[in-house]
């Protein structure tokens, strides 16, 4: 029943005849170009005052008008089509020019009288491969309308339903006058076509073939065909979208490397790869080929792209610890477990000899998920996975536990694997002094633990947890026995997010620009630096613009630094720095600086957890804040926020020492953890003293050194991460202007 689409062979010679396809997909391309000359035109009316000119444009992007209106032929302006069809039939170049072009590397087929090598109005290259796709499927204009007849159903397999495809269809290929919907009305004063822009139920395809309208269903997957299709001889069309191959990518690249709508295409088919190579590259890579200035370096790159290596060179590549992408202590524990688990399966470590079990807490976004897939991707083994939150919708607790039980079991028969359980502190700790569903808390914890007890027992299943904040984690949880190791995912350090950036931007931005942009976006999670990076390449591709650092800043949020608030993060830091360095030397490891906070990152200063060493951590938590009054005149609510924030954890030491450790008021005796919301009038009073002591006690260190505090905090802000080797030469220096190095 599926229909692949016919072929027509190219004879290889420069010029020769071409597939039946291609004067078809020309005619496409042209009304693109004119659809895009339109869009192009409003833009210029808009900007220089037009409001209707505006609204229309808005109305088109906004998708309540299906193509824009042309008023290029009362303006005078010359049609895209018109100039192609000009340009095209320009007069080859003098002989001596176009072997100036051919030496240089240049494609003088592709170059125009003026010099040009592109078309003036340039087609996002996704639109035009797909509209080749979609001409060397249907191979002619008759072939296309036969699916434009009423009643006609058409499914075209291999083609993802998108929002765009409307857009493209109708400023490409539907007649004049016909829009695309994803359900046609009752009644509609102009032809539509059906499309769907979303994956349809046999349901909703059945609410479609109840109007005469013809349909066009695009279908990722043959097994995705639905099944009222499947059954027997119904009248639908079905084909299968043309993949990327030779002449394809010969026709993008005259459309998109060329101002003649030619190139050398001898030269190009010589370099391109196989038909099966080239159906089987990845969008992305094929976009990243196509940025080559002349459509041979394209070929060039698709051919090292597609390159085959020896067998065990891609077994090399594609597994093992190698691709673990990251230098945190958690990413070097994932590649000690791919190490143990290739041992283990080779017969050479017992599993009990192995680390088994890893939990990773850090903020939303640092890619704690990333690396579970990570490690199942570099140890070739299959990853379940299963969170808190997805366990708790299942409903009541019987519910919940069977849910979690269900993941479990799922890893169990699916040995050797991964399970990643998520969200690990959503239930809570069962002594978190909250009374209020502390049932379901105890029997949930005590359902994870016996889960957790029984992946110990079964041997081929490794397990990472993740959670955003360990302190919310039962005590048990975290007990030695459950994780092997529980170890943090820190936000990005520059050097990270340089890394980041350079894998987009390296062919765009210049290193330099790329380093100052990593400095700005410190404190940016992988997942906001990702979100940025795609969201910045699609508003360039969308305006015709070249990327810029400035449309970087913009998407990343950081175009309008506060100066006022940057000094005083910095100040808070440098606080926090120079108490720990003064108190405890060499246990800082690095300060951070991002425009909306900042970070201290230091050694535990707890040896003996005397009454003396955690006075002195009272001390440097409320550094910071002394230093902002030392230095600035006033506070500011910077040290406060959440559970993991100065004020909390100091507020936290200061209960404990009384509760927990017989260290305070209530001598030799343990009260248990306090509950935040229930303190008594005395425990109160008794933290806002010791807070208030810590503070005097932090401005009487700090007041003598306030030259250098201010040094750190100036350091900071021009560097962004300051590491504690930079911090500690910087305080050691005589007062002068120092050469920094951020290490």
């Amino acid at each position: 029943m599926t229909q692949p689409s016919p072929q027509s062979p190219l004879p290889k010679e420069n010029g020769a005849k071409r597939p039946q396809w291609w004067a078809y997909a020309q005619d496409c391309i042209a009304r693109l170009r004119a659809t895009e000359a339109d869009i192009v035109d409003l833009e210029r009316r808009a900007s220089a005052g037009d409001i209707a000119a505006g609204d229309t444009l808005m109305e088109y992007e906004g998708g309540d008008s299906p193509k824009p209106p042309s008023h290029r032929a009362a303006s005078g302006m010359e049609s895209a089509a018109e100039a192609m069809a000009r340009v095209s039939s320009a007069p080859h170049l003098p002989q001596d020019e176009w072997h100036a072009i051919a030496a240089d590397g240049g494609d003088p087929f592709a170059t125009a009288q003026d010099g040009s090598t592109r078309p003036a109005i340039p087609l996002p290259l996704r639109d035009v491969i797909l509209l080749a796709r979609l001409a060397a499927t249907f191979r002619d204009a008759e072939s296309w309308e036969a699916s434009l007849q009423p009643g006609a159903l058409t499914i075209l397999v291999g083609l993802e339903p998108t929002l765009s495809l409307g857009k493209l269809l109708t400023g490409a290929m539907l007649p004049e006058g016909w829009s695309t919907q994803s359900r046609a009305p009752r009644a509609s004063p102009h032809p539509v076509l059906q499309l769907p822009d979303r994956p349809v139920s046999d349901k909703e395809l059945e609410r479609l073939l109840h109007h005469p309208a013809p349909i066009l269903l695009p279908v990722a997957k043959q097994e995705h065909l639905p099944s009222l299709v499947g059954s027997g001889e119904t009248g639908a069309r079905v084909l299968v979208l043309e993949e990327v191959n030779a002449d394809i990518l010969l026709f993008a690249l005259s459309v998109s490397h060329s101002a003649t709508g030619k190139i050398d295409a001898d030269s190009v088919r010589a370099i391109l790869p196989d038909d099966e190579s080239l159906a089987g590259l990845e969008a992305g890579h094929l976009a990243m080929a196509c940025r080559a200035p002349t459509a041979q370096e394209v070929a060039k790159r698709i051919s090292l792209m597609t390159r085959t290596a020896p067998a065990e060179e891609v077994a090399r590549e594609r597994s093992g610890p190698a691709i673990i992408d990251g230098t945190t202590p958690a990413h070097q524990a994932v590649r000690n477990i791919v190490e143990d688990f290739a041992a283990w399966q080779a017969g050479d470590l017992n599993w009990s000899e192995m680390s088994r079990s890893l939990l990773v807490h850090g903020a939303p976004g640092t890619g704690k998920t990333y690396l579970a897939r990570q490690l199942s991707e570099a140890a070739g083994v299959a990853l379940v996975e299963g969170s808190f939150a997805d366990w708790q919708a299942a409903g009541h607790l019987g519910h919940m536990l069977a849910a979690m039980t269900k993941s479990f079991d799922e890893a169990v028969a699916k040995v050797p694997c991964a399970l990643f359980i998520d969200e690990v502190d959503a239930v809570g700790s069962r002594f978190d002094g909250d009374q209020h569903g502390m049932s379901y808390r105890v029997q949930v914890v005590n359902g994870f633990l016996q889960q957790i007890d029984r992946l110990a027992r079964t041997p081929g299943v490794v397990l990472i947890g993740a959670c955003n904040q360990i302190s919310r984690l039962d005590p048990a949880i975290k007990r030695p026995g459950r994780f092997d190791q529980i170890l943090q995912i820190p936000l990005p350090s520059i050097a990270d997010i340089r890394r980041i950036m350079a894998k987009v931007l390296a062919d765009t931005l210049p290193e330099s620009e790329i380093d100052t942009l990593a400095r700005a976006a410190t404190g940016k999670t992988p997942a906001e630096l990702d979100a940025a990076l795609r969201a910045a390449t699609a508003d360039a591709r969308r305006q015709r613009l070249p990327m810029s650092s400035d449309l970087m800043r913009r998407h990343l949020g950081i175009d309008r630094p506060n100066p006022e608030l940057l000094r005083r993060i910095a100040v808070h830091e440098a606080g926090h720095a120079l108490a720990a360095e003064l108190l405890a030397p060499g246990s800082v490891v690095k300060l951070s600086l991002s425009d909306r906070d900042g970070r201290t990152e230091r050694r535990s200063t707890f040896v003996e957890l005397t009454v003396q060493e955690i006075e002195n951590e009272l001390l440097i938590l409320m550094s910071g804040r002394t230093a902002e009054r030392l230095v600035l005149g006033t506070i500011s609510g910077g040290a406060g926020g959440d559970s993991e924030s100065d004020l909390a954890l100091a507020t936290g030491l200061v209960l404990q020492m009384d509760r927990e450790l017989g260290l305070g008021r209530n001598g030799d005796g343990w009260l248990g953890p306090a509950d935040m919301h229930r303190l008594s009038e005395e425990e109160k009073q008794r933290v806002q003293a010791k807070l208030g002591q810590a503070m005097n006690h932090a401005a009487k260190l700090l007041t003598p050194h306030i030259d250098q505090l201010r040094k750190v905090a100036a350091a900071l802000i021009d560097v962004r991460e300051l590491h504690g080797s930079a911090m500690r030469r910087l305080i050691a220096a005589p007062d002068r202007e120092p050469t920094l190095s951020p290490r």
